[in-house]
């Protein structure tokens, strides 16, 4: 796509799928993301082309800087002061209304829990903003907290939780609303090594409790490697795509695949293409 700097209106056009094909749960063509206008403006992404079918996992990787939390809140409908130029589409909706229609949620590095409310309270925040919506979930606050592994803690207030179980109250409060697409920004990024790993296998598992297409932005090759269906790997200035790899381990996946043979070799050519394209 050729970017124009200067150009007054960049709009985000809707993706008409094919009545006879199955609908992505994520569609992007050619997008393209600038910051600014005029002599100002910035790109910080372009050509960008995904497709996230249903409950597949995708993980963007790339260098700090390289716009791949840029383009996750480009999905999410959450960049007001950006211009977004392409085709970018959730179940056929734009980001912003699919996010209004609880089409798709999100979960931050910081899991953001209001310090005042309980565990439940917490959770149950989505429920109370929605009302009015002709949606019931089919899991109570409650059983939300139960399938993430935290019965007994609803009581408790954010403070009296370590870091991995205030995620696990993060991921209960973004899937109350049991939406179809759930973006992940560097989720597990403040947590240590041995709870990253144990959160790791703790998502898949959750995961396979719900309906839910995952993207997910990390800083992690082994993260990725180890929850991915496909991984975009993006170069920087501006943020483009350098690899687009799909791993074809079974799940469920336990963490000694990290060892393998296969999974260091998928490893090693998220490096090089990360290193061919600085």
């Amino acid at each position: 796509m050729s970017v124009i700097p200067d150009t007054h209106t960049l709009s985000t056009e809707l993706v008409t799928a094919d009545p006879g094909a199955k609908q992505s749960r994520v569609s992007l063509k050619d997008v393209c993301i600038v910051h600014g206008r005029g002599d100002a403006a910035v790109v910080a992404v372009e050509g960008v082309d995904l497709e996230v079918a249903p409950r597949e996992i995708v993980s963007i990787v790339g260098h700090s800087g390289c716009g791949k939390s840029t383009l996750l809140r480009a999905i999410a409908g959450l960049l007001p002061e950006a211009s977004v130029q392409g085709e970018l589409s959730i179940l056929g909706k734009s980001p912003d209304d699919a996010r209004k229609s609880g089409l798709l949620s999100m979960v931050f590095q910081d899991a953001v829990l209001a310090p005042w409310r309980t565990v439940e309270a917490n959770v149950r925040l989505p429920l109370q903003v929605a009302r009015g919506r002709d949606h019931v979930p089919a899991k109570t606050p409650r059983e939300q907290l139960e399938v993430v592994g935290l019965k007994g803690f609803e009581k408790r207030l954010p403070k009296q939780l370590s870091g991995g179980q205030r995620q696990r109250v993060a991921l209960a409060r973004a899937l109350v609303m049991e939406p179809q697409v759930l973006l992940m920004d560097e989720p597990f990024g403040a947590l240590d090594e041995i709870t990253r790993d144990e959160m790791h296998t703790e998502l898949l598992r959750i995961w396979g409790t719900t309906d839910a297409s995952i993207v997910l932005v990390t800083h992690s090759i082994a993260e990725a490697v180890f929850l991915s269906d496909h991984i975009l790997v993006m170069a920087a200035h501006p943020g483009r795509m350098a690899d687009f790899i799909s791993v074809d381990f079974p799940r469920p996946r336990r963490n000694d695949l990290k060892d393998s043979p296969e999974f260091v070799g998928i490893q090693h050519r998220i490096r090089a293409a990360l290193e061919d394209n600085r």
